[in-house]
């Protein structure tokens, strides 16, 4: 073997073993590529053939129960820009056109596109026709998309109820926040190819799928209502110099609120939409505690309706402090207290009640709780316990101060006194329909508890009847032509936060009231925040009651009870005047009694279909204590219609009833999950 051919060999054999060594490498590199930046070089090379872009969804309207709309949401066009591509393919002068578009500044374009950002909002929710001017300059790596716009046709009406929605279309504060999952729709995320160019190519099924808009929220608001509340008032709040005002009508039977005003002498603003004081705030309530006070101790036999207070003619020391009355007074009983509004009088019951047993009355009224309103940022107001009352302490919250209460659980609270005696829950939204119109969750009147017996209840009623229907009561400005008025004035000094003592010349002036007395329709809460000296709630907020019950019995065609329509009760008793009061009835059969042997017994009354207000107003009639449990219409009574009342009381099941959704199995039907809601007293019903 020659030289030369043991040299070529060599030449061969190194060459051989670099291309392997390099072909090794490159494997290894390979290896470690695919290993280590596989998945960020395949999202690399995606990117740059891929784009991703949001179908905005259409927020749901919001309407009041007339169909007369709150909030709505407009088509509007964003415009986005890709800041390289558009300064790589475009002059300053086009630039300059897209700006004279988007109604900006040049340099302030120049600013946008000088980011190292790949995607930036040039202007967001403009108008459609800007938004295709934009598009029709051509520039590459400028683009629009669909966004809506919320927006409320009657401007501030109800805004602290129906809240506001963000510039992302998410709920922020009120309903837009409480039902904000079923409101905003289903947004489309699109993925899509485009060009060379960056020009998108929309051959995907995906393109062809439509956003799922919003639910319609239906209101239990009444706008009639709500308008006539907002303007008497602002007109107080600026009349008496209020800081500010909170008005709430409500059915006291179902729990609708038909009007949550409130108004700051600071004007409209766009914290009127975030917060709202009727349900977050709390406040001293002072002498409308006197009904819920009398309530209790009448409940649990403290006192009767004839028992003589002496009220020291003004003025009552306990503990060195001294209880004051705004005029002197003797020997008062429970309806002279009330009438009168004796700060003594009531402190000597809460005294009489003790500590414990006014502690539990309170509780059983909703004091200290959250009433369970379907709005967000509900305050549970404030009650010690009672072991921490000294009894000076006892002696003020009798009549309303050392407790704090949220105008919404004050207004339940009454309700309570209404109704017969039960707690209902409050509640905004009627029900929520779908685009199809489907209904996927309603509201039915929802009895919580009961905090009195109905005979107790009715004792109340005419009590605070004299409150503002006699001369000698503290709420004559809260009457109604036509209509018997029961109702209680409140005036509490407000805590200074700094040291904890009371302001001299800041007061919250209220009143509480419901008509008609007979038949309770409506129930108007009125508080004004922060008024002077003298401004007593029978002088500046039983006005405002006056003039928002008559508009109020006005829309709703509500009318006072005729004499031709009453009827006497069955004679099971006297009411503490010694009269029998009278009441419409509902059935006079239902309550006929039995012969029995020989003797004559009560008839069970028969509660069967009726809604929850129709069954309290048999049971008042009949003098029937009730324990009801659910909400809806009754669908069943312990015992049966027609036995023999052997006891007191006739528990009633309530149940919503709902319309046929055409699901024929329970595969053919959906159920809007609870968690979708807070509150409580949602009844989600079928969808198909």
């Amino acid at each position: 073997m020659n030289t030369s051919f043991k040299q070529r060999r060599a030449r061969i054999g190194a060459l051989t073993f670099t291309l392997v060594a390099l072909f090794g490498l490159a494997v290894i590199r390979l290896v470690f590529l695919v290993a280590l930046y596989g998945p960020k070089l395949n999202s690399l090379a995606h990117d740059e053939h891929t784009g991703e872009t949001q179908l905005a969804a259409v927020r749901g309207p919001i309407v009041d129960r007339n169909g007369e709309p709150l909030a709505l949401s407009a088509e509007t066009r964003s415009v986005y820009a890709r800041p390289k591509k558009v300064v790589e393919s475009s002059t300053p002068a086009e630039r300059s056109k897209l700006a004279a578009i988007l109604m900006m500044m040049p340099i302030s374009l120049e600013s946008k596109l000088n980011k190292a950002a790949p995607f930036v909002w040039l202007e967001r929710r403009i108008s459609p026709d800007k938004g295709q001017a934009a598009e029709a300059l051509g520039i590459d790596g400028i683009g629009t998309i669909s966004e809506y716009k919320r927006f409320y046709p009657e401007s501030n009406l109800a805004a602290s109820v129906v809240g506001l929605a963000g510039m992302d279309g998410q709920g922020l504060s009120g309903l837009e926040l409480q039902y904000d999952r079923i409101v905003r729709g289903e947004a489309v995320e699109l993925s899509f190819d485009h060009d060379a160019q960056g020009h998108p190519i929309f051959d995907s099924p995906l393109a062809l799928k439509a956003p799922e808009p919003g639910a319609q929220l239906e209101l239990t608001i009444d706008s009639s209502i709500q308008s006539l509340a907002e303007t008497e008032l602002a007109a107080e709040v600026k009349t008496s110099g209020a800081k500010r005002g909170s008005v709430i009508v409500l059915d006291p039977f179902t729990g609708e609120v038909m009007a949550m005003a409130n108004v700051s002498a600071d004007g409209a603003n766009l914290h009127d939409r975030l917060h709202n004081p009727a349900v977050e705030d709390a406040f001293e309530p002072g002498s409308t505690m006197k009904g819920i006070l009398g309530s209790i101790a009448l409940a649990d036999h403290a006192i009767t309706t004839d028992k003589q207070f002496f009220c020291e003619n003004g003025h009552f020391t306990i503990d060195r402090h001294t209880i004051h009355d705004h005029s002197p007074h003797g020997w008062l009983n429970l309806g002279g207290i009330i009438e009168v509004s004796s700060n003594i009088g009531a402190s000597k019951i809460a005294l009489t009640l003790g500590s414990q047993r006014y502690y539990e009355g309170l509780r059983a009224f909703g004091i200290g709780s959250r009433t369970g309103i379907d709005l967000p940022g509900e305050a549970g107001g404030l009650l010690s316990k009672p072991a921490g009352w000294k009894e000076i302490d006892l002696a003020n919250h009798g009549f309303g101060q050392g407790v704090a209460v949220t105008p919404i659980q004050l207004a339940v609270a009454y309700a309570a006194i209404a109704n017969g005696g039960n707690i209902v829950r409050p509640y905004v939204v009627k029900a929520a329909y779908d685009a199809e119109g489907h209904a996927i969750l309603t509201h039915t009147p929802q009895v919580l508890r009961r905090a009195i017996a109905p005979d107790i209840a009715h004792q109340m009623n005419l009590l605070l009847r004299n409150v503002v229907m006699s001369d000698g009561g503290t709420a004559a400005k809260a009457r109604v032509d036509g209509f018997i008025v029961a109702g209680k004035t409140g005036t509490a000094q407000m805590v200074n936060p700094e040291n904890g003592t009371y302001f001299q010349n800041r007061h919250v002036s209220s009143f509480v009231g419901f008509l008609p007395a007979d038949d309770p329709r409506l129930l108007i809460l009125v508080a004004l925040y922060d008024v002077g000296h003298e401004h007593f709630g029978g002088l500046i907020a039983a006005p405002v009651f006056s003039e928002i019950a008559q508009g109020a019995v006005r829309d709703l065609n509500i009318t006072a009870p005729s004499e031709a329509g009453m009827i006497p009760m069955p004679d099971f008793g006297k009411d503490s005047s010694g009269k029998t009061p009278a009441r419409t009835a509902a059935d006079p059969d239902d309550y006929l009694p039995l012969l029995t042997g020989s003797k004559l017994t009560r008839a069970t009354p028969n509660f069967s279909g009726l809604s929850l207000r129709r069954a309290m107003e048999l049971a008042r009639v009949s003098r029937v204590d009730v324990d009801v449990h659910g909400g809806g219409y009754v669908v069943a009574q312990e015992p049966a219609a027609g036995a023999p009342l052997n006891h007191a009381t006739v528990k009633l099941t309530l149940a919503a009833i709902v319309a046929d959704s055409g699901a024929d199995t329970a595969a053919d039907a959906s159920v809007v999950p609870a968690s979708y809601f807070s509150g409580g007293g949602v009844s989600p019903v079928r969808r198909k």
